[in-house]
């Protein structure tokens, strides 16, 4: 692969020509629907966050209904291939034609300064290309991820990619390496200056031995903001870069005209230091949201950029509180007020900035990261006296069984819960000490593995039964022997029936722990029910069916309990300990979802299905001072 240096004024940036190589991926007649399901969930996402964008916004609150055809590309860009010069693209050049151009061949960097729009071009791209993708199942499906997430300088970019297609999309990790084996992905990296500073030199290496390895993506998107990559020692091995550029008058005084705010071009005539500000697109929106918060006077006591920025965001905040709309998610209730709102959504951001996200998901949540070393020590205790009650009922149960039902439940409950507390306590001081909350949100029932369960347990039950039969020659016996087989067969052809599901895209908030608690709530029910019923048969047939009926509820109670706990019902607990501390101390609402549904309309932030961020970057580190 031939290599050409680029000059952006005093900067060199390397990139690489396009492979006189061309790979030829197997002809499919259609997509399998794991592979629609993801392209649903990346179209979604996309016009979600373009609905979204404070660019829309300004035409809907302003003139109160959508103009799709005025919402388009609002800033100047150039494009920069090899050792050229840099190109103008013209306003009525789809971002699409760049990308396909054949010098690009869909390998490309999009730089600019903050708020110039390089996650709306991306976001523009990415919708043609899961158009395509959703025609032609050849074209490799577009996938959207933030760099920020990448921690570890040991781990490969596959790897990375993988987890996060976990994580985001809920796509199984040996489907995910499928599809990066077969090429079957287009990446499309957001944030790359986001990567932690001591990371960043390691993963732009990480990237580059990805692109020259066996599973390289044929196409991949990369932002980044211009200033950060120019200081990077590792420049990106890509066929080509585009330039967002500065607003110019022309382009201001055009776009205020179509939101009928000509007034504010007359202000920023006056002050040049403003409209030099406002060449960002994303600074320009908050102006026309908010300068009638903007006070002029303090604007021009101000010297640095960096506090000019901070007064027009607070401006948009204190703009966005004063917006009047009808909220769904207070409709019976009063909503929180301004001060607890921006006490909560600095909490919120400051978290975000410690672990380097810019997403957010309620089941994601762990104490680990957002207890103090204080609130720790409560959650781990309250976690362990939960754990142990409910370990001690359990041990109770199986207590009162072993020793005969006539033995006494008061003594056997008694026994265990004393059990169980010391044996949790005991667990808490010299178990992990702060274990992650693992949700438990893929379980699906699959007959045809459910029916190679059942033959399996056929199997042994027949073998248990004709066992029983040679040994003893009792016809008590073969029934004992059969019942003990079914019991198998059902229990080997339900486990064997549970799989994960293949793409399992999170579409509501806190669904994971939702999933987990109804997985949980299965689990204890039919497999309780199943042991319950099987048991108290057996123990029925030798006692008599009063005693086999209570030797089953308690066995099916016990063993239910059991499995509840471990297939979902240890998450739920830990989440609700950890969402109560965190509650009682004020750093989050009761109900989360509800407030984090209220500050979208406040366009605080955005929502896609059930993952939050905030309307930009500039705001999210805004908060996250504040609360500092």
């Amino acid at each position: 692969m031939d290599q050409k240096n680029i000059n952006y004024g005093n900067d060199q940036y390397v990139f690489n020509q396009p492979n006189s190589v061309t790979i030829n991926t197997p002809s499919r007649p259609s997509r399998p629907r794991n592979e629609l399901l993801i392209l649903q969930a990346v179209d979604q996402e996309v016009n979600s966050r373009l609905a979204q964008s404070l660019h829309n916004h300004v035409f809907v609150t302003l003139n109160k209904e959508a103009h799709p055809e005025q919402v388009k590309r609002l800033w100047d860009t150039e494009v920069k291939i090899g050792a050229k010069p840099p190109v103008p693209i013209p306003l009525e050049t789809s971002i699409l034609n760049v990308f396909e151009q054949p010098e690009i061949a869909g390998q490309m960097l999009i730089l600019g300064d903050p708020g110039a729009g390089k996650t709306t071009t991306m976001l523009d791209l990415a919708k043609p290309l899961v158009d395509k993708a959703e025609q032609d199942p050849n074209e490799p499906i577009p996938v959207l991820v933030n760099r920020s997430s990448w921690q570890d300088p040991k781990q490969s970019m596959p790897d990375w990619l993988v987890e996060e297609l976990k994580s985001k999309y809920g796509v199984r990790k040996d489907i995910g390496k499928k599809w990066l084996e077969d090429k079957q992905l287009l990446p499309m990296l957001d944030g790359l200056d986001e990567v932690k500073l001591e990371h960043l030199e390691s993963c732009i290496k990480a990237i580059n031995l990805w692109l020259r390895g066996d599973l390289r993506p044929i196409s991949i998107v990369v932002c980044s903001r211009r200033e950060e990559y120019a200081s990077y020692q590792t420049q990106l091995n890509l066929n080509g870069a585009i330039l967002l550029q500065a607003l110019t008058d022309q382009q201001i005084q055009a776009y205020l005209s179509g939101v009928n705010r000509t007034e504010l071009w007359q202000i920023l005539e006056q002050d040049t230091e403003l409209l030099e500000l406002v060449r960002k697109p994303l600074l320009l929106s908050i102006t026309i949201l908010s300068y009638a918060e903007l006070s002029l006077q303090q604007w021009h006591e101000l010297t640095s950029t960096k506090q000019r920025v901070e007064l027009l965001l607070d401006a948009y905040i204190r703009a966005m509180f004063g917006r009047e709309f009808r909220s769904g998610a207070y409709r019976k209730r009063q909503p929180p007020s301004t001060l607890q709102t921006q006490h909560w959504l600095s909490v919120l951001a400051l978290q975000m900035q410690r672990e380097s996200q810019t997403e957010f998901l309620i089941e994601k949540m762990q104490p680990s990261l957002w207890l103090s070393d204080k609130q720790k020590g409560v959650y781990r205790l309250i976690f362990v006296l939960i754990g142990g009650l409910i370990g001690g009922l359990i041990f109770g149960l199986s207590v009162w069984l072993s020793v005969g039902l006539s033995f006494g439940l008061f003594f056997g409950l008694s026994s265990g819960l004393i059990f169980g507390l010391s044996s949790g306590l005991i667990r808490g001081l010299i178990g992990e000490i702060y274990p992650a909350i693992e949700v438990v949100e893929t379980l699906n029932w699959s007959l045809k593995r459910a029916s190679s369960g059942l033959s399996s347990g056929l199997i042994f039950g027949l073998s248990v039964w004709l066992s029983s039969g040679r040994s003893s020659g009792l016809i008590r016996e073969l029934i004992f022997g059969l019942i003990f087989g079914l019991i198998f067969v059902l229990i080997g052809g339900l486990i064997d029936g549970l799989i994960g599901s293949e793409v399992d895209v999170k579409s509501s908030p806190n669904q994971g722990i939702w999933k987990s608690a109804s997985n949980a709530l299965f689990i204890t029910v039919f497999f309780g029910l199943i042991n319950g019923l099987s048991s108290g048969l057996i123990r029925g047939l030798s006692f008599g069916l009063i005693s086999g009926l209570s030797f089953g509820l308690i066995s099916g109670l016990s063993f239910g309990l059991s499995g509840g706990l471990i297939f979902g019902g240890k998450a739920c607990i830990q989440h609700f300990t950890l969402r109560l501390i965190l509650f009682r101390s004020g750093s989050i609402p009761w109900n989360y979802a509800r407030f984090l549904n209220y500050c979208t309309k406040k366009l605080f932030l955005q929502r896609v299905g059930g993952r939050y961020r905030f309307i930009h970057r500039l705001l999210q580190e805004h908060f996250a001072e504040m609360d500092s």
